[in-house]
């Protein structure tokens, strides 16, 4: 009997789905115009000047890297491997459609970690049983496993320079509802103005050739983005970066400050902003987790963010 693999993770097409049941969610986004004649879009209905329109739940950016995290099964050793082809740890759930089916000593729906751009063996399939039908599916989140209260509440650098209008903050109705994107902060800016690392850390994953933007539901997920690892456990997420403006490379090590891209307009977007977000991996999941900036500022919309 022939084993099935399967890469295409059940997570991605579960959250795929509950993207496409939740796009009918009312949402109001607003605008304004500032003192210097731009035009912002935010969330809260006390600085619109119109009566906003309707938004459903939004994908800031795509990396699913369903290519990069590969499950295949040697014949000869009788090992189940994942290849993980990502800068980034992942954290991997195996699952099979029958474990009777099988003679193994795999862990099933357990959580592995396996690092960067490494091969690891998952366990051992011995026998499969032929009238039986059989397959292998898994499920895998980019970011070191961590507890939310091992993480080190250390405050994070502004990761810009100047003074800009924050556009939506945590739990914003537009696009940060989700739990990728819950507590993010969207800062509206010109294009090209530098962005700068919030903390030391590795630069694990990034794409950077989007070059479009706008709210034609085409554009949902296709914005660029870097995402910085930190040594415990949290990750920076920066996004909607301007196409190939990355001064830095996958791998690479990074101090606070250090100049990483220019900001943009790509992707799902409403106009030129910056989107950040501290985010840690629960063990299933990538989520985005409260955060301050140096000296204790909290985020808020419509608030003035820098210096």
């Amino acid at each position: 009997m022939k084993m099935i693999l399967s890469n295409r993770s059940a997570g991605v097409v579960l959250a795929c789905f509950l993207a496409f049941m939740t796009a009918t969610s009312e949402a109001k986004i607003y605008f304004f115009i500032d003192d210097k004649g731009v035009t912002h879009y935010t969330d809260s209905a006390e600085e619109g000047l119109d009566g906003g329109y309707d938004v459903g739940e939004i994908e800031e950016f795509d990396e699913s890297h369903e290519d990069d995290v590969l499950l295949t099964y040697d014949a000869v050793t009788q090992e189940v491997l994942i290849e993980n082809r990502l800068y980034s740890p992942i954290s991997v759930i195996l699952k099979a459609s029958d474990e009777s089916a099988i003679d193994t000593d795999i862990v099933f729906n357990k959580i592995f970690t396996v690092q960067g751009n490494s091969i690891v063996s998952l366990g051992h399939i011995y026998e499969i049983d032929e009238t039986k039908q059989f397959s292998l599916t898994r499920e895998f989140s980019i970011g070191t496993p961590t507890k939310a209260e091992q993480l080190n509440n250390d405050e994070f650098l502004i990761p810009f320079k100047g003074r800009y209008r924050v556009t939506q903050a945590h739990g914003g109705k537009f696009s940060h509802k989700g739990p990728k994107n819950r507590y993010a902060v969207d800062v509206s800016m010109p294009v090209g103005t530098p962005v700068y690392a919030a903390k030391d850390g590795k630069v694990v994953d990034m794409k950077m050739y989007f070059t479009k933007a706008g709210l034609d539901p085409a554009a949902h997920g296709k914005a660029n983005y870097i995402r910085i690892s930190h040594s415990d456990g949290t990750m920076t997420i920066y996004v909607h970066l301007k196409a190939n403006s990355q001064v830095v490379k996958l791998g690479q090590y990074v101090k606070a400050g250090e100049l990483i891209a220019q900001s943009g307009n790509t992707g799902y977007t409403t106009g030129p902003h910056l989107h950040f977000a501290v985010q840690h991996n629960n063990g299933v999941a990538t989520v985005s987790i409260p955060f301050k900036f140096k000296g204790g500022i909290v985020p808020k919309a419509g608030s003035m963010l820098g210096n």
